[in-house]
């Protein structure tokens, strides 16, 4: 804490700024040639970098000129590096032997645009390199006997990362379910679902479960080193006789090894436990994402399309056209229909002493979100059997490539959509080959160019 009492108070009106995200823009842009020139750069190059990250726009920061600003009449780009001064965010530091002005970027400042970068790039492979890491530290600490104990607290430290980045995963899954009922028709819902979904959580964030250099591989050996590391005494002993000579006690080193040893431990437990739980939010999307395009599909070739049509028009503003000729139209022929006993009531408990003793009825709960969904899901209008004839009757040698064959009815339609969801199955016996390349238009219907491959082995 002492150390972030020691930035300056102009320091965080960068982020009370109107026009923070053009400075951050700058820092970040000076960040990018700041690595690459030995840790410093003239005052004039930053100017120059400024002026050229901008020079496709017009930028307005007046809204921080305040009296005490002197240079009212500069250029911007010049306006914009005074002011990354003034919040110390970059520090000016005089060469008189050059009779030049260089500029650097302060530590704390460096920690913080590091920070922007990776909230606007995102390093994807960072899960890979956590999970690799813990296991060639704990590798190199259970065959090197020389080792100290700096491997399994860089061990701790990676597994600490990666349960992170997992439960950021898994926090990043739930928005999808919320715009899955946004989209109002089955070409956004399908271009939503493959080129953020997919391309998203499955090629990039989850390729992690996915891989074949995956966290489950690397799982197995970590659990067998750790079990042999806790039962090794000898391996113990050495560390103590290393670090007693280094001036710690046998009672310390010992309580420090087994607390890193468990922590470890647990943190592969927590990552099982944060996988099977995106498992499970995968499996449910996907789910949501069929019932959800099929609903969509729905049209006025079967009567549950007719009624969706016409609650749907119904429930716009001013129809109380429509709302009068459908009552004109609709028959009702059984006269339970319209008595008290058809109406829907919300049931309570059963009161007790009902002569004497009044009591207030609790309703029943209203019904989640998630609850409504798995009510409201249909079953599918094509059995197993259609899905596979569909992908294999069209393939040659195979492989069956959209493009080669175009869609021209609905049932082909959601067939294509069907077979894309049941090639991830285990019992589906084909596959798609990964890899963007495209969209196919053909009259109403637009669908991605995929490649379906047969599974022999299945």
């Amino acid at each position: 804490m002492k150390e972030i009492l020691k930035l300056s108070q102009q320091f965080w009106s960068l982020f009370t700024s109107k026009n923070r995200y053009i400075y951050i823009e700058a820092l970040m842009a000076i960040y990018d040639e700041y690595l690459y020139n030995d840790y410093f750069l003239t005052k004039e190059t930053c100017i120059q970098i400024i002026a050229e990250h901008f020079a496709d726009r017009i930028v307005d920061i007046s809204a921080d000129d305040d009296d005490t600003d002197v240079d009212q009449m500069e250029p911007m780009a010049t306006k914009i590096m005074n002011r990354l001064i003034r919040f110390t965010w970059l520090k000016k530091v005089e060469d008189y032997s050059s009779f030049r002005t260089n500029i650097v970027i302060p530590d704390y400042a460096s920690i913080f645009i590091e920070v922007f970068q990776k909230l606007i790039n995102p390093d994807n492979g960072e899960t890979d390199l956590y999970i690799q890491n813990i296991y060639t530290n704990i590798y190199s600490f259970y065959h090197d006997k020389k080792a100290g104990m700096e491997l399994l607290k860089t061990a701790s430290v990676n597994t600490t990362r990666l349960n992170r980045s997992l439960q950021d995963m898994l926090h990043n899954m739930d928005h999808f379910f919320g715009s899955l009922l946004n989209k109002q028709n089955y070409e956004e819902l399908l271009q939503e679902h493959l080129d953020v979904y997919v391309e998203t959580i499955v090629n990039k964030k989850y390729r992690l479960l996915k891989t074949s250099d995956n966290f489950y591989i690397y799982k197995n050996d970590i659990k067998t080193l750790l079990r042999a590391i806790r039962e090794d005494e000898s391996r113990l002993q050495i560390l103590k006789n290393k670090m007693i000579t280094e001036g710690k006690k046998e009672e310390e080193v010992e309580n420090e090894y087994m607390d890193l040893l468990y922590d470890i431990e647990r943190g592969i437990l927590n990552m099982e436990k944060r996988i099977a739980h995106i498992d499970t939010e995968h499996s449910k999307y996907v789910r949501a994402t069929v019932s959800r395009l099929e609903y969509l599909l729905s049209n006025d070739d079967n009567i549950k399309g007719n009624v969706i049509a016409l609650l749907n028009l119904m429930s716009e503003e001013n129809r109380e056209d429509v709302i009068s000729e459908v009552a004109n139209i609709i028959q009702i022929n059984d006269p339970t229909l319209i008595s008290s006993a058809s109406l829907y009531k919300k049931r309570g408990k059963r009161k007790v002493f009902e002569e004497t003793v009044e009591t207030e009825e609790p309703v029943e709960e209203e019904l989640s979100k998630e609850e409504i969904l798995q009510i409201n899901r249909s079953k599918n209008r094509y059995s197993k059997a259609q899905i596979e004839q569909f992908i294999l009757g069209k393939m040659e040698k195979g492989i069956y490539r959209t493009k080669d064959h175009a869609i021209r009815t609905d049932e082909e339609f959601e067939l294509l959509i069907l077979a894309y969801d049941y090639s991830i199955r285990k019992s589906s016996p084909f596959h798609v080959v990964p890899g963007e390349r495209g969209r196919i238009t053909n009259g109403k219907y637009t669908y991605p160019d995929i490649i379906f491959e047969r599974n022999y082995s299945s």
